[in-house]
């Protein structure tokens, strides 16, 4: 079967994004991916359950997804001070990168799309080539670039480091895109995952900036949702026609069962369902503090950035975690080179701390080169 555009622009995507593997029968812990290893809530499951029994899952559902599901996405925007219509104004996509594929097709078609670093360069830049942009990157704290009415990526926070980006950077790059005439498509599809305490308002509250931001949001408030894959983007009519007619075009509407899946999540969403995850964060801190590696705070309970310059250069410390069976992503791969990505989250996260401690170790008594 011929391949399409689309589909070898993900084959590429995941081919960069993994390191080289061992054997396939080695015992390899991962430590360095982004997917969230959760079962689904019971309930979930139920409401699911539920649907089909009643048959709702046997038709195709409204195409810019189910009226209770895009009301509910409304709601939460609103308790920012985001007024979006629930109508025309939000559209349920098959996942995050569906979500990221459609709203650069639609939105930057031909055009210029922005994205500050560090930041998840490998999903937009297939994204963007599939729209045929192309992508400029920048410091959002340097000197911001030239432009008049391409796209700007904001990622907060940020998917790739876990980073909450700075309220006077967002204040700077809002004034900035009034001034370049630029359209916003914010990534907060890392949202659901801030820990405790980190402040957080949608992109799209920000004085002036409602009317130009497309939000890109995730269901997985509650663990296990995110395999359902179900997203959603939402924003200002003149914005979001063009998103859900794009999205109809290609798969007519999200899998209904996903959808009654992320309704019953999002009852949800009030709730702390990732104790288990804040205790893991601390687990990883607590390693690296017992070795003296110098970390940046974690904002989520995804990932913990250490700070790995004094061990050797990020790549040679990807590597020697692979001689332990041990997968981690260095940070030169998101624009943070001197430093490796713990994902905090999995099934066997304090196996996978024994052996980056013996990886540390034997690091630490070897000269540098």
């Amino acid at each position: 079967m011929p391949t399409t555009v689309l589909g070898r622009a993900l084959a590429r995507q995941r081919r960069d994004l993994l390191p080289t593997m061992l054997s396939p029968a080695a015992d390899v812990i991962d430590l360095g991916g982004d997917d969230l290893e959760s079962a689904t809530p019971p309930d979930v499951r139920a409401a699911v359950i539920t649907a089909m029994e009643d048959h709702e899952c046997d038709h195709y559902t409204r195409r810019p997804g189910l009226a209770p599901l895009c009301q509910a996405v409304t709601d939460f925007l609103g308790d920012f001070g985001v007024e979006i219509n629930p109508n025309d104004g939000v559209v349920i996509t098959g996942g995050v990168q569906e979500a990221r594929f459609v709203a650069l097709r639609a939105l930057a078609s031909g055009k210029s799309v922005y994205l500050p670093q560090p930041g998840p360069t490998i999903p937009y830049r297939a994204a963007a080539q599939f729209a045929g942009a192309t992508l400029h990157y920048f410091d959002p704290e340097g000197e911001l670039p030239l432009a008049h009415e391409g796209v700007l990526v904001l990622a907060n926070p940020n998917p790739a480091t876990g980073q909450v980006v700075p309220g006077r950077t967002m204040d700077r790059l809002a004034a900035w895109i009034n001034e370049s005439d630029l359209t916003v498509v914010a990534d907060e599809t890392a949202a659901p995952l801030l820990r405790s305490g980190v402040p957080y308002a949608p992109f799209a509250s920000w004085p002036g900036m409602g009317d130009v931001v497309v939000t890109l949001g995730s269901f997985a408030w509650t663990p296990g949702l995110d395999a359902w894959q179900v997203a959603w983007l939402a924003g200002p009519r003149r914005l979001t026609t063009d998103l859900r007619d794009l999205k109809q075009a290609i798969t007519i509407c999200s899998p209904a069962a996903s959808q009654y899946a992320a309704l019953a999540g999002m009852k949800q969403r009030n709730h702390d369902p990732r104790a288990r995850d804040e205790r893991h964060v601390e687990a990883v801190c607590a390693l690296l503090d017992r070795l003296q590696i110098p970390y940046a705070e974690p904002h989520t309970v995804a990932f913990v950035l250490a700070d790995t310059r004094t061990l050797g250069d990020d790549a040679a410390v990807v590597a020697e975690a692979l001689r332990y069976g041990l997968r981690l992503v260095a940070g030169s791969t998101f624009g943070m080179s001197g430093t490796i990505r713990i994902t905090a989250t999995g099934r066997r996260l304090h196996e996978g701390l024994d052996r980056l401690e013996q990886v540390f170790m034997a690091l630490k008594q070897e000269p540098r080169r």
